[in-house]
């Protein structure tokens, strides 16, 4: 099976972060057997680039011949649709949730981006989302060829290590209690805010509290991160499927974060953390309950579905029924 990947993220050297949970799928797609050609358009080349780039993606199909295609974002679908080759696209959080515009609501230019992502995906083979959350977003025609499959992760990379060495090499207290915010504080939806107030909660108890945010951080330094954390907080207004959720758990952190996106569904057991409201007290109370639970050498918490082997799977699988429909469409139109 060979599928032409599109994508508006993927890692540069310039950004070597940037959409690598992509890159880490077609990893894990190829280490199953999947022929993957990558296609990276707009990102740094600019938004024109979502139009521009089809003369260049139809050079690739004519070359390369796929069998079907897979878009990462809702505009990639922009530079693939209507070429005549089954598409499947995957949403990916702001796409089909929206911006916020800073006062409980969306922005109109993300509006639209929405209108344009769902009219586009009318003409996708499929529609993956990441979490139920999303799937309630879509309109009734598209929720019914809709498939959730959230980012894997790679537990070869992401895996349980010692948090005394971890401290050591970031330069974090050894005895404090070290909560990792893995979030831009410069995204207002992220809420380093509503961090700061859970920490500041904490100090008030008499903890020594450090907040450990990782922002821009070389890929392979993440695991160290998590490593050093009694647990990570999650308190975003907007989510799909954070990775940062499963790259903890992985890493044997729990978790405690607000009921967003597909974080409820992840963190369905005590081991794994704790869901809590957006109220600084309320989410400091579920810091100090997993915190006192957290083991230094704790064994990974990530769950069988969230495994990159199992998502690349289920990914095959999708685009198995795909080729199937398509052919059995064909068969329907030659007779």
């Amino acid at each position: 099976m060979k599928i032409l990947v599109v994508t508006n993220m993927y890692p540069t050297p310039r950004r070597p972060y940037f959409g690598i949970f992509v890159q880490r799928q077609v990893e894990a797609l190829r280490r199953e057997g999947v022929h993957v050609v990558v296609e990276v358009i707009a990102g740094e080349r600019g938004r024109a680039d979502y139009l521009l780039s089809r003369g260049r993606i139809a050079e690739t199909i004519r070359r390369e011949k796929p069998d079907l295609v897979h878009c990462h974002y809702g505009y990639t679908q922009l530079a693939v649709a209507f070429m005549g080759r089954p598409y499947v696209v995957t949403l990916c959080g702001d796409d089909i949730n929206g911006e916020s515009d800073g006062r409980g609501g969306t922005t109109l230019k993300s509006r639209i981006g929405v209108l344009i992502t769902q009219a586009l995906a009318l003409k996708a083979a499929r529609v993956i989302v990441k979490s139920q959350a999303m799937r309630a977003r879509l309109w009734a025609r598209l929720r019914e060829r809709s498939d959730l499959v959230p980012n894997g992760v790679d537990e070869s990379f992401f895996c349980p290590g010692p948090q005394e060495e971890a401290r050591r090499r970031l330069g974090l207290p050894r005895n404090a209690l070290v909560i990792a915010f893995v979030n831009s504080g410069r995204q207002p939806t992220k809420r380093l805010d509503l961090a700061l107030a859970t920490r500041d909660e904490l100090r008030r108890r008499g903890h020594e509290v450090c907040l450990s945010v990782a922002e821009a951080v070389p890929a392979g330094e993440m695991p160290w991160y998590y490593r050093a954390a009694d647990c990570l907080l999650l308190t975003s207004d907007r989510e799909g499927s954070p990775n940062c959720v499963k790259e903890a758990l992985a890493c044997g952190v729990p978790v405690v974060g607000v009921p967003v996106g597909s974080v409820p569904e992840m963190i369905d057991t005590p081991e794994r953390g704790r869901v809590a409201p957006r109220d600084p007290v309320l989410l400091a109370n579920a810091v100090e309950g997993v915190s006192r639970a957290r083991s230094p050498d704790a064994s990974s918490l990530l769950p069988e579905p969230l495994r990159a082997s199992s998502v690349a799977r289920r990914l095959i699988a999708v685009y198995g029924r795909v080729r199937v429909e398509r052919h059995s469409v064909r068969n329907v139109a030659a007779t």
